[in-house]
């Protein structure tokens, strides 16, 4: 067996607050840097960042809180430091990180 088929890193999906079920009606699992990513939208959301952000069109209003959030993320001790990368586009917010284990740049 190769460590890297070992799952580490593993947790039910949630979207909106609640459970997905399979096909079984049993709760989907998410593994690796899903989990890790779905971790981390929790985190965000629990922290009320994202309130201070609606309405902001001011870059100086919202630089300072993007920058909030990006040591937010990287509190995380299973992502790489440095290699967030936070953007405030049209459709919300787009977050880029590496993480330790699974590298790659992943979407969060």
């Amino acid at each position: 067996m190769n460590f890297d088929d070992i799952n580490l890193h593993i947790d039910f999906a949630v979207v909106e607050g609640d459970f997905v079920l399979n096909d079984s009606l049993n709760p989907s699992t998410l593994k690796a840097a899903d989990t890790i990513a779905q971790d981390i939208k929790h985190r965000i959301l629990e922290s009320g960042l994202l309130v201070q952000l609606i309405g902001l069109r001011n870059q100086n209003g919202i630089r300072p809180i993007l920058t909030e959030l990006e040591l937010l993320v990287e509190q995380d001790n299973r992502l790489k430091p440095g290699s967030i990368n936070i953007i405030k586009n049209d459709n919300g917010l787009s977050i880029e990180a590496k993480t330790r284990q699974y590298g790659g740049n992943y979407e969060i």
